[in-house]
């Protein structure tokens, strides 16, 4: 019987008195396997099965290349990885990994309905494999693309996606298209998946005349808007929700609707000052979330390793007063020494305590309502690119949005 069938025929499989439709994958002597709508195999005995039918033949798509020609403007499509460049292997009915430029735009054949795509798989990691050097990497190829007015679409994987963002954002100054980047929390193969949508959303603000980075995902659980979030100003909150991401301390510079209408609320336009690559970052800049019971042999290590060190600090920005005196020793030997807030909502403000006046006077700089992680990217963009001094001068100071004017309460 399985002669009569081929890898992503739909069919229609009477069993035990219940009827399944799905897409064909495999028939051995025991089972027949189908994926069910919702994504799921679904494995049948064969003593047990009725009948089959079959509903529709697959048809395999065309050959793709390194381009798809579209009904809107070009844009350039990076891949680095993640569940977004995943696609459907009719094959076996899994998913897998996009690892050439074909399968990249097989996931996503109706990109071509908005856009002419150019795509390029630069990496194919998981995002938490993601390095500093890579940062650089994408940065140089991002720039060679908007430098000939293209927007670029970067896929990245969810996790760390938010340093990716806010590393670009630091690397790439004043650009002269706009810099996308776009995930997805569920497979393609899912009804429920949130690739395609966000996707489009982030082809469609890669053809606009944004002069940033950004990042487009899921507004809510809902496929009815996306959020256009700063680079520099969000945070994946929540392992599994199609929503997960949230701009903190401030809002979405824009939505997207689900006609694909873009609604700014507030972005930077492209301006006419020069684009400026920067191609180097330090390696030795560290990220250390404070807590109870932090040994100073531990901090010390730490501190020590690094020319640099942001530290998510509790409420305000404090740390145990018993680090005063060693990171008075630090700041004196020129290392630089952030305090960001591991609260999220609200600033540091080191005036109000005593512990926070000490800290001060030890040479610490308060980094107001920074998100720790782009703090971390931003001292290791700064001690990559300048000296010390001038680091020290610029860590403080709002370069690309990361410190807010305003902050929502």
């Amino acid at each position: 019987m399985s002669d009569a069938f081929e890898s992503g025929d739909r069919i229609e499989v009477q069993w035990k008195g219940t009827k399944f439709s799905g897409m064909f994958i495999s028939r051995d002597e025991k089972v027949t396997v189908i994926k069910l709508q919702n994504g799921y195999n679904l494995s049948l005995e064969n003593s047990s099965i009725k009948g089959i039918e079959l509903v529709s033949k697959f048809i395999p798509k065309p050959a793709l290349t390194g381009s798809q020609r579209g009904n809107g403007k070009r844009v350039f499509l990076l891949g680095t990885g993640g569940t977004i460049a995943s696609y459907v292997d009719y094959e076996t009915g899994a998913v897998k990994p996009a690892r050439t430029v074909q399968e990249m735009l097989y996931a996503q054949p109706d990109l071509s309905k908005i856009a002419t795509i150019d795509a390029e798989i630069i990496l194919n990691i998981l995002s938490e494999d993601m390095r500093k050097i890579d940062w650089i990497n994408i940065a140089k190829k991002v720039y060679e693309k908007i430098e000939r007015g293209e927007g670029v679409v970067v896929t990245h994987g969810t996790d760390v996606l938010s340093f990716s963002s806010s590393a670009l954002s630091f690397l790439i100054e004043n650009p002269k298209a706009p810099i996308v980047f776009t995930a997805s929390q569920r497979s393609p193969d899912r009804p429920s998946s949130d690739a395609f949508f966000n996707l489009s959303g982030a082809v469609k603000v890669a053809q606009s005349d944004a002069g940033l980075v950004c990042v487009v995902m899921h507004s809510s659980t809902s496929d009815n808007t996306l959020d256009i979030h700063s680079g520099v100003r969000l945070r994946k909150m929540h392992s599994s929700r199609r929503d997960a991401f949230k701009s903190i301390n401030s809002e979405p510079i824009g939505q997207i609707d689900d006609s694909l209408q873009i609604h700014w609320k507030r972005y930077e336009k492209v301006n006419s000052k020069p684009m400026k690559l920067y191609d180097k970052i330090s390696e030795k800049v560290g990220l250390l979330y404070f807590y109870p019971g932090l040994s100073e042999e531990l901090f010390n290590k730490f501190a020590e390793v690094n020319d640099g060190l942001i530290v998510a600090g509790t409420g305000l920005g404090h740390i145990t007063n018993r680090f005063v005196s060693q990171i008075r020793d630090y700041t004196s030997q020129g290392k630089i020494i952030g305090i960001t807030t591991q609260c999220l909502y609200g600033s540091v403000d080191l005036d109000v305590y005593t512990t926070g006046r000490n800290l001060l006077g030890a040479g610490v700089i308060p980094l107001q309502d920074m998100l720790p992680e782009v703090a971390y990217t931003k001292l290791s963009f700064l001690l990559g690119n300048f000296d010390t001094d001038t680091a020290k001068r610029l860590i403080g100071m709002n370069l690309r949005g990361e410190i807010s004017d305003r902050r929502t309460e």
